[in-house]
Protein backbone atom coordinates (compact mmCIF):
# COMPACT_ATOMS: atom_id res chain seq x y z
CA UNK A 1 0.00 0.00 0.00
CA UNK A 2 2.77 2.18 0.75
CA UNK A 3 4.68 1.88 -2.59
CA UNK A 4 1.22 2.74 -4.23
CA UNK A 5 1.08 6.12 -2.21
CA UNK A 6 4.25 6.74 -3.03
CA UNK A 7 3.85 6.30 -7.07
CA UNK A 8 0.55 8.54 -6.89
CA UNK A 9 2.74 11.27 -5.20
CA UNK A 10 5.07 10.92 -7.83
CA UNK A 11 2.75 11.37 -10.86
CA UNK A 12 0.98 13.78 -9.27
CA UNK A 13 4.86 15.86 -9.24
CA UNK A 14 4.69 15.24 -12.63
CA UNK A 15 1.44 16.78 -13.44
CA UNK A 16 2.13 19.59 -11.42
CA UNK A 17 5.47 20.79 -13.22
CA UNK A 18 4.11 19.64 -16.53
CA UNK A 19 1.25 21.96 -15.88
CA UNK A 20 4.12 24.98 -15.04
CA UNK A 21 5.43 24.83 -18.89
CA UNK A 22 3.59 27.94 -21.15
CA UNK A 23 3.74 27.36 -24.78
CA UNK A 24 5.18 30.48 -26.01
CA UNK A 25 4.79 30.97 -30.36
CA UNK A 26 7.03 33.64 -31.28
CA UNK A 27 6.50 35.50 -34.72
CA UNK A 28 9.92 36.29 -36.41
CA UNK A 29 9.64 39.32 -38.76
CA UNK A 30 11.91 38.83 -41.77
CA UNK A 31 14.46 41.50 -42.36
CA UNK A 32 13.48 44.07 -44.77
CA UNK A 33 14.94 43.17 -47.96
CA UNK A 34 16.09 46.58 -49.54
CA UNK A 35 17.11 47.47 -53.30
CA UNK A 36 20.24 47.75 -53.93
CA UNK A 37 21.91 50.06 -56.76
CA UNK A 38 25.43 50.15 -56.98
CA UNK A 39 26.37 52.34 -60.23
CA UNK A 40 29.80 53.25 -61.21
CA UNK A 41 30.22 55.28 -64.67
CA UNK A 42 34.03 56.43 -65.59
CA UNK A 43 36.54 56.43 -68.28
CA UNK A 44 37.38 53.45 -67.98
CA UNK A 45 34.65 51.35 -69.56
CA UNK A 46 35.24 47.60 -67.64
CA UNK A 47 34.64 49.59 -64.03
CA UNK A 48 30.97 51.10 -66.17
CA UNK A 49 28.40 49.63 -64.54
CA UNK A 50 25.15 49.25 -62.76
CA UNK A 51 24.24 46.48 -60.18
CA UNK A 52 20.78 46.12 -58.95
CA UNK A 53 19.45 43.70 -56.75
CA UNK A 54 18.03 43.46 -53.29
CA UNK A 55 19.42 42.03 -50.02
CA UNK A 56 18.94 39.03 -48.04
CA UNK A 57 18.48 38.26 -44.38
CA UNK A 58 21.42 37.93 -42.84
CA UNK A 59 23.02 34.10 -42.11
CA UNK A 60 26.15 33.37 -39.87
CA UNK A 61 29.19 31.65 -41.78
CA UNK A 62 27.72 33.45 -45.28
CA UNK A 63 30.49 35.58 -46.91
CA UNK A 64 29.28 35.66 -50.92
CA UNK A 65 25.05 35.89 -50.16
CA UNK A 66 23.48 34.57 -53.26
CA UNK A 67 21.69 38.48 -53.43
CA UNK A 68 18.13 37.90 -55.20
CA UNK A 69 17.57 39.39 -58.38
CA UNK A 70 15.25 42.25 -59.76
CA UNK A 71 13.51 42.17 -62.76
CA UNK A 72 14.19 45.59 -64.30
CA UNK A 73 12.77 47.25 -67.89
CA UNK A 74 14.98 50.37 -68.01
CA UNK A 75 18.91 50.87 -67.09
CA UNK A 76 19.83 54.80 -68.37
CA UNK A 77 22.39 57.33 -67.66
CA UNK A 78 21.20 60.69 -69.16
CA UNK A 79 23.52 63.53 -69.96
CA UNK A 80 21.79 66.97 -68.97
CA UNK A 81 21.05 68.32 -71.98
CA UNK A 82 22.60 65.63 -73.83
CA UNK A 83 22.39 61.89 -75.09
CA UNK A 84 20.89 58.93 -73.05
CA UNK A 85 23.07 55.71 -72.28
CA UNK A 86 21.15 52.63 -72.69
CA UNK A 87 22.53 49.63 -70.04
CA UNK A 88 21.61 46.32 -71.09
CA UNK A 89 21.65 43.00 -69.15
CA UNK A 90 24.46 40.77 -69.03
CA UNK A 91 24.47 38.99 -65.75
CA UNK A 92 21.29 38.30 -63.45
CA UNK A 93 22.26 41.61 -61.32
CA UNK A 94 24.89 43.32 -63.86
CA UNK A 95 24.06 46.27 -66.56
CA UNK A 96 26.40 46.70 -69.35
CA UNK A 97 26.43 49.91 -71.31
CA UNK A 98 24.69 49.24 -74.61
CA UNK A 99 27.32 51.00 -76.84
CA UNK A 100 30.57 52.80 -76.01
CA UNK A 101 30.64 55.96 -74.71
CA UNK A 102 33.34 58.37 -72.81
CA UNK A 103 31.78 60.70 -70.31
CA UNK A 104 33.10 64.13 -69.82
CA UNK A 105 34.92 66.07 -67.09
CA UNK A 106 32.03 68.62 -65.53
CA UNK A 107 29.20 67.76 -67.28
CA UNK A 108 26.41 66.53 -64.91
CA UNK A 109 24.51 62.51 -65.56
CA UNK A 110 21.73 61.28 -63.73
CA UNK A 111 21.35 57.27 -63.36
CA UNK A 112 17.24 56.24 -64.13
CA UNK A 113 16.46 52.81 -63.14
CA UNK A 114 12.52 51.20 -64.05
CA UNK A 115 12.10 47.80 -62.14
CA UNK A 116 9.05 45.53 -63.98
CA UNK A 117 6.59 46.65 -61.49
CA UNK A 118 7.05 50.19 -62.68
CA UNK A 119 8.70 51.44 -59.52
CA UNK A 120 11.58 54.50 -61.07
CA UNK A 121 14.27 55.02 -59.14
CA UNK A 122 16.32 58.02 -60.44
CA UNK A 123 19.91 59.78 -58.91
CA UNK A 124 20.33 63.35 -58.37
CA UNK A 125 22.21 65.18 -60.92
CA UNK A 126 25.86 64.16 -60.17
CA UNK A 127 28.67 66.33 -61.50
CA UNK A 128 31.74 64.05 -63.60
CA UNK A 129 34.88 64.77 -61.75
CA UNK A 130 38.44 65.68 -63.48
CA UNK A 131 41.27 63.33 -64.74
CA UNK A 132 43.83 63.71 -62.71
CA UNK A 133 47.82 62.16 -63.34
CA UNK A 134 49.92 60.29 -61.22
CA UNK A 135 52.86 62.31 -61.70
CA UNK A 136 55.42 59.96 -59.77
CA UNK A 137 55.35 57.68 -56.71
CA UNK A 138 58.53 58.34 -54.23
CA UNK A 139 59.46 56.16 -51.11
CA UNK A 140 61.04 57.39 -48.15
CA UNK A 141 62.33 54.17 -44.97
CA UNK A 142 60.71 54.81 -42.12
CA UNK A 143 60.50 52.63 -38.65
CA UNK A 144 57.29 51.03 -37.31
CA UNK A 145 56.74 48.67 -34.46
CA UNK A 146 55.42 44.99 -35.37
CA UNK A 147 54.32 43.07 -33.38
CA UNK A 148 55.47 39.32 -33.47
CA UNK A 149 55.03 35.90 -32.11
CA UNK A 150 57.39 33.25 -30.62
CA UNK A 151 56.06 30.56 -29.21
CA UNK A 152 53.12 31.79 -27.36
CA UNK A 153 54.59 35.35 -26.26
CA UNK A 154 53.58 38.16 -28.40
CA UNK A 155 56.76 40.84 -28.56
CA UNK A 156 57.69 44.20 -30.34
CA UNK A 157 60.46 44.77 -32.78
CA UNK A 158 61.68 47.33 -34.61
CA UNK A 159 61.42 47.06 -38.66
CA UNK A 160 61.47 49.45 -41.43
CA UNK A 161 59.42 50.27 -44.29
CA UNK A 162 59.11 52.16 -47.10
CA UNK A 163 56.62 54.64 -47.05
CA UNK A 164 55.17 54.93 -50.60
CA UNK A 165 53.46 57.86 -51.63
CA UNK A 166 51.85 59.04 -55.35
CA UNK A 167 52.64 62.76 -56.73
CA UNK A 168 49.22 64.79 -57.50
CA UNK A 169 48.93 68.19 -58.60
CA UNK A 170 44.82 68.93 -57.86
CA UNK A 171 43.28 71.34 -60.83
CA UNK A 172 41.23 73.47 -57.98
CA UNK A 173 37.83 72.29 -59.67
CA UNK A 174 35.97 72.26 -56.75
CA UNK A 175 35.48 69.35 -53.77
CA UNK A 176 35.99 66.49 -55.12
CA UNK A 177 37.34 62.91 -53.55
CA UNK A 178 40.47 60.13 -54.62
CA UNK A 179 40.21 56.56 -54.31
CA UNK A 180 43.60 54.95 -54.40
CA UNK A 181 44.00 51.54 -55.01
CA UNK A 182 47.56 49.93 -54.67
CA UNK A 183 48.72 46.67 -55.70
CA UNK A 184 52.05 45.24 -56.03
CA UNK A 185 54.39 41.93 -57.10
CA UNK A 186 57.06 41.74 -54.60
CA UNK A 187 60.59 40.02 -55.22
CA UNK A 188 61.88 37.20 -53.02
CA UNK A 189 65.38 35.42 -53.14
CA UNK A 190 66.26 31.60 -51.73
CA UNK A 191 69.44 29.85 -51.45
CA UNK A 192 70.45 26.56 -52.80
CA UNK A 193 73.66 24.06 -53.21
CA UNK A 194 71.87 23.11 -56.33
CA UNK A 195 73.40 24.98 -58.89
CA UNK A 196 69.84 24.72 -61.35
CA UNK A 197 67.47 26.08 -58.78
CA UNK A 198 65.28 28.94 -59.18
CA UNK A 199 65.98 30.84 -56.25
CA UNK A 200 63.87 34.00 -57.37
CA UNK A 201 60.66 34.21 -56.46
CA UNK A 202 57.25 36.61 -57.19
CA UNK A 203 54.52 37.66 -55.24
CA UNK A 204 51.51 39.53 -55.38
CA UNK A 205 50.72 41.56 -52.97
CA UNK A 206 46.61 42.81 -53.79
CA UNK A 207 46.40 46.07 -52.09
CA UNK A 208 49.35 47.39 -49.58
CA UNK A 209 47.00 49.75 -47.93
CA UNK A 210 45.34 48.97 -45.11
CA UNK A 211 41.60 49.45 -45.87
CA UNK A 212 39.34 51.50 -47.60
CA UNK A 213 41.71 54.21 -49.21
CA UNK A 214 39.40 57.34 -50.00
CA UNK A 215 41.27 61.26 -49.41
CA UNK A 216 39.44 64.33 -49.80
CA UNK A 217 41.60 67.59 -51.81
CA UNK A 218 39.28 69.84 -49.36
CA UNK A 219 42.57 70.70 -47.99
CA UNK A 220 44.93 71.03 -51.13
CA UNK A 221 42.37 72.47 -54.02
CA UNK A 222 44.77 73.66 -56.32
CA UNK A 223 48.04 72.49 -55.05
CA UNK A 224 50.49 69.75 -55.45
CA UNK A 225 50.25 67.33 -52.79
CA UNK A 226 51.93 63.48 -51.92
CA UNK A 227 49.35 60.77 -51.04
CA UNK A 228 50.25 57.91 -48.97
CA UNK A 229 49.23 54.72 -50.85
CA UNK A 230 51.12 52.04 -48.57
CA UNK A 231 53.87 50.78 -46.88
CA UNK A 232 56.60 47.67 -48.12
CA UNK A 233 58.63 46.03 -46.32
CA UNK A 234 62.13 46.89 -46.15
CA UNK A 235 63.39 43.31 -44.53
CA UNK A 236 64.14 41.54 -47.43
CA UNK A 237 66.45 41.87 -51.28
CA UNK A 238 64.86 41.73 -53.75
CA UNK A 239 62.42 44.71 -55.50
CA UNK A 240 59.02 45.58 -55.30
CA UNK A 241 57.32 46.83 -58.64
CA UNK A 242 54.15 49.32 -57.40
CA UNK A 243 50.82 49.87 -59.56
CA UNK A 244 48.67 52.46 -58.40
CA UNK A 245 44.81 53.73 -60.00
CA UNK A 246 43.59 56.36 -58.56
CA UNK A 247 40.00 57.69 -59.65
CA UNK A 248 38.97 60.94 -58.84
CA UNK A 249 35.11 61.03 -57.45
CA UNK A 250 32.16 63.06 -57.47
CA UNK A 251 31.64 64.82 -54.06
CA UNK A 252 28.68 62.80 -53.21
CA UNK A 253 30.90 59.56 -54.27
CA UNK A 254 33.38 60.64 -51.53
CA UNK A 255 30.46 61.56 -49.11
CA UNK A 256 29.05 57.79 -49.13
CA UNK A 257 32.75 56.15 -48.97
CA UNK A 258 33.79 58.04 -46.10
CA UNK A 259 30.74 57.07 -44.70
CA UNK A 260 31.45 53.35 -45.38
CA UNK A 261 34.84 53.95 -44.21
CA UNK A 262 33.92 54.98 -41.06
CA UNK A 263 32.07 51.82 -40.17
CA UNK A 264 34.79 49.62 -41.28
CA UNK A 265 37.57 51.21 -39.44
CA UNK A 266 35.34 50.78 -36.20
CA UNK A 267 37.99 50.52 -33.26
CA UNK A 268 35.89 49.03 -30.33
CA UNK A 269 35.68 52.62 -28.89
CA UNK A 270 32.22 53.73 -27.56
CA UNK A 271 32.69 56.90 -29.48
CA UNK A 272 32.30 54.76 -33.05
CA UNK A 273 29.55 54.95 -35.31
CA UNK A 274 27.07 52.40 -35.19
CA UNK A 275 26.72 50.36 -37.99
CA UNK A 276 23.96 51.15 -40.02
CA UNK A 277 22.89 51.11 -43.91
CA UNK A 278 24.24 53.74 -45.36
CA UNK A 279 21.89 55.21 -48.12
CA UNK A 280 23.20 57.27 -51.19
CA UNK A 281 22.34 59.32 -53.82
CA UNK A 282 19.23 57.39 -55.39
CA UNK A 283 15.55 57.94 -54.39
CA UNK A 284 12.48 56.12 -55.71
CA UNK A 285 10.04 58.33 -57.20
CA UNK A 286 6.91 59.03 -55.44
CA UNK A 287 8.82 57.06 -52.04
CA UNK A 288 11.34 59.31 -51.39
CA UNK A 289 12.03 58.30 -47.84
CA UNK A 290 12.05 54.31 -48.73
CA UNK A 291 15.60 53.18 -48.22
CA UNK A 292 17.76 52.89 -51.30
CA UNK A 293 21.51 50.91 -50.73
CA UNK A 294 24.54 51.86 -52.79
CA UNK A 295 24.96 54.98 -55.54
CA UNK A 296 25.64 56.12 -58.56
CA UNK A 297 29.30 57.39 -58.57
CA UNK A 298 31.38 59.36 -61.21
CA UNK A 299 34.63 58.93 -61.57
CA UNK A 300 37.98 59.57 -64.09
CA UNK A 301 40.77 56.90 -63.45
CA UNK A 302 45.02 57.08 -64.11
CA UNK A 303 47.20 54.83 -63.41
CA UNK A 304 50.77 54.50 -62.94
CA UNK A 305 53.54 51.65 -62.40
CA UNK A 306 56.99 52.00 -60.58
CA UNK A 307 60.06 49.72 -59.96
CA UNK A 308 60.86 50.18 -56.16
CA UNK A 309 64.56 49.44 -55.45
CA UNK A 310 64.54 48.44 -51.37
CA UNK A 311 68.30 48.54 -51.24
CA UNK A 312 68.53 52.30 -52.75
CA UNK A 313 66.09 53.16 -50.34
CA UNK A 314 67.67 51.44 -46.82
CA UNK A 315 71.13 53.18 -48.16
CA UNK A 316 69.22 56.36 -48.11
CA UNK A 317 68.05 56.25 -44.75
CA UNK A 318 71.44 54.59 -42.92
CA UNK A 319 70.61 55.59 -39.62
CA UNK A 320 67.54 53.59 -39.03
CA UNK A 321 67.85 50.38 -37.29
CA UNK A 322 66.95 47.86 -40.72
CA UNK A 323 67.02 43.98 -40.27
CA UNK A 324 67.51 41.80 -43.11
CA UNK A 325 65.77 38.53 -43.31
CA UNK A 326 67.96 35.59 -43.55
CA UNK A 327 67.56 33.53 -47.29
CA UNK A 328 65.43 30.72 -47.27
CA UNK A 329 67.24 27.54 -47.98
CA UNK A 330 65.46 25.32 -50.58
CA UNK A 331 66.36 22.13 -52.27
CA UNK A 332 65.52 23.32 -56.33
CA UNK A 333 62.91 26.47 -56.67
CA UNK A 334 62.17 29.32 -54.52
CA UNK A 335 58.84 27.49 -54.02
CA UNK A 336 59.23 25.34 -51.98
CA UNK A 337 59.16 27.56 -49.00
CA UNK A 338 57.06 30.94 -51.12
CA UNK A 339 53.56 28.34 -51.76
CA UNK A 340 51.55 31.33 -53.18
CA UNK A 341 54.85 32.19 -55.52
CA UNK A 342 56.17 31.95 -58.62
CA UNK A 343 59.09 31.42 -60.17
CA UNK A 344 58.69 32.74 -63.47
CA UNK A 345 59.26 36.27 -63.66
CA UNK A 346 56.41 39.19 -64.56
CA UNK A 347 56.51 41.23 -67.17
CA UNK A 348 57.74 44.16 -65.08
CA UNK A 349 61.04 41.64 -64.28
CA UNK A 350 62.12 40.49 -67.20
CA UNK A 351 65.06 42.23 -68.55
Amino acid sequence: MKKQYTIAALLLALLSVSSCVDEINLEIVESNQALVVDAWMGNVPEDTYVKIYRTVPYMSGILNPDYLSVPVTRVEIEEKDGQTIPFSQVEPTVFKQTWSFQPSPGKSYRLLVETAEGEVFESSWEVMPPLVEIEDIVAKAIEKEVMLTSGAEPFFQTQTFAEVRAKLTDPGLGEFGYLIRTSGITELYTSSSNDRCRCVCFEDDPDIFAGMNVVSNKNFQGVSFQATIGDVSLSYLGRYFVSTKVKTLNKSGLDYLNRVNDQQRNTGSIFDPAPSRVKGNIKKKGAENETVLGGFFLFQESQHEQMLYRSQIRSSAIGLNHRIEPLPVVVGSCTEYYFGATAIPPDPFLP
